[in-house]
Parts: structure tokens; C-alpha cells; sequence
């Protein structure tokens, strides 16, 4: 079996469903690669290049208890970017504790107890490290290696980001742990992306955390996300891993604010996560005296911009309609082939006529603030909820709302809370229609 490296062509990667997670260049740089020095004047702003390792790109170790070595074209720095050597180096799979020695213009590694046999090893130097002059290396390098195992042409890549910025995240760890125990370690680059190559054939629980304190290990204020995924030989393994940084309290219901008499959004302390059913959540309105107005129908907050975009459109078409209508000078009919005829009439026209809260022909009320970011089509959670009434708030008078079963991005259960809504003047209702979804592709349509 022919396992020498190919490179990939940097491109667009695509997941499993066909989204784009990044640009990923996989390859391998060669044992004796050279880097042309820029010219000028005596000052250097050079990063040092490898030239030589032992054992060499792809070769055997023969005696297990040696140490692998680096060589450079200049003297390095005893001290790397941001803490020692060691952090500088990283060893897959991880059999034993790291030990890194310098010399003046080389490193050697070793593993406390020696590298184990029939195993394919992978170190990888960090651009953290640097000459004397703190010019750091431009990207990492990796060196491969046998120590009598027969590398397997695999490689498993992805992206790592953060899950409410939606954006890929620099410099966090990646684990993966196969059948065999054993922990393979690789680390994000500055767009998120990551890669293990030469896997052997299984399945492997990934594990993506930032390592803040650099102790190696999963911190319980560290950002961490955890999946499971399986590969086989010549596979290329695309995935990505969503992190977030454990909570460990209830998101907590802050305050509420009216929108119009017949709409109103709680605001939460923590986030929730916009892909549970925003109908588990409980949200009663009370009030000292009468029947209080009952809650019809819950949105998470980017469901609700949803609905005002779908419902603003529909309203739109109806204008036209009447538009029209004017200018037939009182014909009764319209155009046989028209979409909006016989939906849009059903659906919107009726709903308006009808609404005994209709005072001007306008959209539901907006959201203050600005819209959720969206990164790379990934939906990032909101912490508002969005509630309409059946009946319109009396202005001036004080009512009450109750939530509760809130559950926050990290799974805590338990939150809520009760909030005072207060409508202090009469404002200008909204029409309350169902947009029009005849024309509308069905993963558009908000979910109920």
C-alpha cells in the first residue's frame, strides 16, 4: 500500500450536510525544506527554518528509547511564545510526558518511558517557538514517523467554533481518543480548523477544549465541546465541533417589555439554544383583578424576525392587490393566474378584515436591538423570548409574567422567573396575520 502523503488543494470544505466549514490545506512538509531568506538590511525578521530531523519525514525509529530531534538554520530560543518548550511541542499519540531539550540551533524531544512500538507517531513544533530575535515559526510543523506501525492513509479534519459567536476559534485543543485508549492530539489554527491524519481504522470520540491553564486536561471554566465520529482507511473525515463554556446556574428571567398591546418579549440572563422547541417553555401573564390576556403563541428571537420578514412581504402583496383593485375601477375580479388570488386573499386579506385589533395596515412590531449575527449559515442562540396575546394589555395597568421550564444553552434546567409587564400608554396595534406560505420554500417557513 502506497501511504506517502498527497496534498489537498486549500478550497472549500464542506461537512456532512453540505455546509462550508473552512478552508483546510492538508499535506505535509518535508523533512529538508528551505525557506528563502528576504533580503535587506542586517536586522532579522526571519522566522528559522528546519532544516533537518531525525528520524527523517516518514522513517523508523529504531531504538524506542531515542529521542527525536530538530534542526534549525539558526540559534532558538530556550523559551517559547507564551511558556516553555514543551507547550511548544505536541506528540500524537500521547503515550507519556513530553521532555524537550535545546541546544543552540536544535530541540530534541522524548517521552518519559521512550516512544512504544508498532505505533505512528506525529510531533508537531508550534509557531510559538522562535529565534533570539522572537521570530516565531510562520506555521507549524509536523513530523511523521513509525515505530513499526503501518500508517494508515486516513485524515480527519474540521473546525472548532464557538457557539455563540458562530466563529472558529484559535489555538484549542483537540483530543481524540479511539478504540485503542490511546489520545491523539492535534490544535486549531487561527481560523478554527484542525487535522488528524494517518489515524488508524475506528471510531473516536473527539473532544475540542480551550486549554487555558495548559495543564493538557478538560477544565471545568474551559470552552469544550464533545462529538463522535468513525473512520476507515482512505477516508477524508470532514466535521465540526461546536464549544461552549459550561454554566452551571438557570437562565433567569430579567425583564419584560412591551412591543404593542398584543406583544410582548422576556429577556433572559443566558442564553438559550435556538434549536429547542420554544413551546416548553411555560409563560402565564397575570394581573390583581380580571381575566388576564393568555399567551397564543411563543417565538424564540430569530423565529420572530422570521415572522415579521414573512408577514411584512404578505402585507406587502396585499397592498398590491388593492392597488389593483383601484385601478380596475371596480371590477370584481383579478387575474386568473394569480399566486396570490387564491391564498393570499384566503389567508391574509380575511385575517385583516377580521382582526379586531387592526389600526393601521403595518407588520408586527420589531425587536430593539440589532439582529443575531449570522456566521456561515449557523443558527447562534438569542436570550429573548417573544410572546403574543390574545387580547390587548390595558395601558397603565401593572400585570405580571411568569415563566418557567427554561432550559439554557449548557442544559440547566430550572429557569425562569416572574417579570413585571407594564403597557404605560396606548400604542398603535399591528395587524396579527399569518404570513403567506404558498410561495415560500418549506425549510423557510417558521417552525410552531
Amino acid at each position: 500500500m502506497d501511504w506517502r502523503p498527497r496534498a489537498l488543494s486549500r478550497g472549500r470544505v464542506f461537512g456532512p450536510t453540505g455546509a462550508i466549514l473552512a478552508s483546510v490545506s492538508v499535506g505535509f512538509t518535508g523533512a529538508c525544506a528551505s525557506q528563502e531568506a528576504p533580503t535587506g538590511g542586517p536586522q532579522d525578521l526571519r522566522p528559522p527554518v528546519i532544516v533537518r530531523t531525525d528520524p527523517d519525514t516518514f522513517g523508523s525509529l529504531e531504538n524506542l528509547g531515542d529521542q527525536v530531534s530538530f534542526h534549525f538554520d539558526e540559534r532558538i530560543s530556550e523559551r517559547a511564545a507564551g511558556g516553555d518548550l514543551e507547550n511548544a511541542v505536541s506528540v500524537s499519540p500521547n503515550t507519556g510526558d513530553i521532555r524537550v531539550h535545546h541546544s543552540r540551533s536544535s530541540i530534541r524531544v522524548e517521552i518519559e518511558g521512550g516512544f512504544r512500538p508498532g505505533l505512528v507517531y506525529r510531533v508537531t513544533l508550534l509557531p510559538v517557538l522562535s529565534d533570539l530575535f522572537g521570530n516565531q515559526l510562520r506555521d507549524p510543523f509536523e513530523l511523521v514517523f513509525s515505530t513499526g506501525g503501518e500508517p494508515s492513509p486516513t485524515t480527519l479534519a474540521g473546525e472548532v467554533w464557538d457557539r455563540i459567536t458562530g466563529r472558529g476559534m484559535e489555538r484549542v485543543t483537540v483530543r481524540a481518543v479511539g478504540e485503542d485508549s490511546l489520545v491523539h492530539l492535534a490544535q486549531t489554527d487561527a481560523n478554527g480548523i484542525f487535522a488528524f491524519r494517518y489515524l488508524p481504522s475506528g471510531t473516536f470520540g473527539l473532544t475540542a477544549f480551550e486549554d487555558l491553564d495548559q495543564d493538557g486536561a478538560v477544565g471545568s471554566n474551559e470552552a469544550q465541546g464533545s462529538i463522535e465520529t468513525r473512520i476507515e482507511v482512505l477516508d477524508t473525515l470532514l466535521v465540526d465541533i461546536p464549544v461552549l463554556t459550561p454554566d452551571t446556574t438557570p437562565a433567569i428571567a430579567t425583564s419584560a417589555e412591551v412591543l404593542d398591546s398584543v406583544t410582548i418579549f422576556i429577556e433572559f440572563d443566558d442564553f438559550l439554544d435556538p434549536e429547542a422547541s420554544v413551546d416548553q417553555i411555560g409563560l402565564i401573564i397575570t394581573q390583581p383583578e380580571g381575566t388576564p390576556p393568555a399567551i397564543t403563541r411563543l417565538f424564540h428571537e430569530h423565529e420572530y424576525r422570521n415572522y415579521i420578514a414573512l408577514t411584512n412581504d404578505s402585507l406587502a402583496r396585499l397592498d398590491s392587490l388593492d392597488a389593483a383593485e383601484r385601478e380596475a375601477s371596480g371590477t370584481d375580479t383579478l387575474p386568473s393566474d394569480s399566486l396570490i388570488q387564491d391564498s393570499l386573499i384566503a389567508t391574509v386579506v380575511d385575517t385583516v378584515a377580521s382582526s379586531p385589533l387592526m389600526m393601521t395596515r403595518e407588520g408586527p412590531p420589531s425587536l430593539p436591538g440589532e439582529d443575531q449575527p449570522s456566521v456561515a449559515g449557523r443558527l447562534l442562540p438569542g436570550r429573548r423570548v417573544v410572546g403574543q396575546l390574545d387580547s390587548p394589555l390595558e395601558a397603565g395597568r401593572e400585570y405580571q409574567a411568569a415563566t418557567s421550564f427554561v432550559v439554557n444553552m449548557s442544559g440547566i434546567m430550572g429557569g425562569g422567573g416572574d417579570v413585571v409587564v407594564l403597557l404605560e400608554s396606548p400604542v398603535s396595534d399591528t395587524v396579527n396575520v399569518e404570513p403567506d406560505s404558498s410561495s415560500i420554500a418549506p425549510d423557510s417557513v417558521v417552525s410552531r
